[in-house]
């Protein structure tokens, strides 16, 4: 078919057109596909050693795996979590920096440091990945038996019944505080810098009991120096079945601990996407669920969306419970 000049170039437009829009989608696409390219890094906003840096030394492991790129652990730990994730909220938005972190830092200290350089908007949640479950804990030859028993003594004697926690502000203070709120007792928090402390001077007889991370206690236990009353989560802890839930118990409170993976607000969507389903792989991991099951480390994974659900709601139940406190 013969073509005038004119319609022959529109022709040649139109195929360049073509040819340049494929281009650009396979540029795009191998773009996308081409993340990551280099080493990522895991931001930890509590001290080495601990149980959250064993976790996510375990999982660095795993999503290394998955991702094909080394993955680092670094600890910036300090001023209750806030110091490691204002360190991931300043950082580049391009998914290399990661924080693996308790939701506490995220949907509590906003409400109780108006000065923070970070709120819960500043950052892009990737996936939840571990749930941690706290216990009232004590020793093994109380006189408390059951959570009754210690309100009982509670409700008798004001003030009398103390406890100690890791922290004030912290999820096993807060959970305490509303212990007493709903059942209407006071008692005496006793705050540490950390359980060890804590469990020392529980040990020794010097506290009524310890809210403590069930998991991190296990040694006391299977020797009999601790014993568990309940849980302040909605679930037992499937290490410890036999020990109820506070709502069990007849307390209906539920404080929750939970964690996982933080980008900075700006990182692309395309980024956020392959993080996510590369911890939905690392999770499945044989060899971090053997080192969960082994350390009492409840896994329990959450896509992007649902964790950003769980992260509001918990910073409205945390931001209800510090107002009360007058935190």
């Amino acid at each position: 078919m013969h073509l005038t000049a004119s319609a022959y170039l529109q022709r040649l437009v139109c195929i360049a057109c073509v040819m340049f829009g494929s281009l650009g989608l396979g540029h795009q696409a191998l773009a996308a596909d081409a993340f990551p390219t280099r080493p990522l890094q895991f931001v930890v906003p509590f001290a080495a050693g601990g149980g959250l840096d064993a976790n996510a030394r375990q999982f660095a492991q795993a999503f290394s795996e998955v991702l094909r790129q080394p993955v680092s652990v670094i600890n910036r730990d300090g001023a209750a979590g806030t110091i490691g994730l204002q360190t991931v909220a300043s950082a580049r938005p391009d998914g290399y920096t990661l924080a693996f972190t308790p939701a506490v830092s995220l949907t509590s200290e906003p409400h109780r440091i108006k000065t923070l350089g970070y709120q819960l908007g500043s950052f892009k949640p990737v996936c939840q990945v571990f749930d941690n479950i706290f216990a009232i804990a004590v020793t093994g030859n109380s006189p408390y038996k059951t959570v009754a028993d210690l309100l009982q003594d509670a409700a008798r004697q004001p003030g009398a019944v103390s406890y100690g926690t890791s922290g004030t502000g912290s999820i096993p203070h807060l959970g305490t505080s509303d212990i007493e709120a709903s059942a209407k007792v006071d008692m005496t928090h006793v705050p540490y810098k950390g359980d060890g402390p804590m469990l020392q001077d529980l040990l020794a007889g010097r506290l009524s009991f310890g809210a403590v991370l069930a998991s991190s206690i296990n040694p006391q236990l299977q020797a009999g120096a601790l014993r568990l009353l309940a849980v302040y989560a909605d679930r037992r802890h499937p290490s410890f079945p036999q020990v109820p839930t506070l709502a069990e118990a007849g307390v209906p409170v539920v404080q929750l601990s939970f964690g996982g993976l933080l980008v900075p607000a700006a990182t692309p969507a395309d980024v956020v996407y392959v993080l996510e389903a590369g911890c939905e792989k690392a999770i499945q991991s044989p060899a971090y669920r053997d080192w969960a099951q082994r350390a009492n480390q409840v896994v329990d994974f959450k896509p992007s969306s649902a964790f950003d659900t769980r992260l509001r709601q918990d910073s409205q139940s945390k931001a209800s419970t510090l107002k009360r406190l007058g935190l």
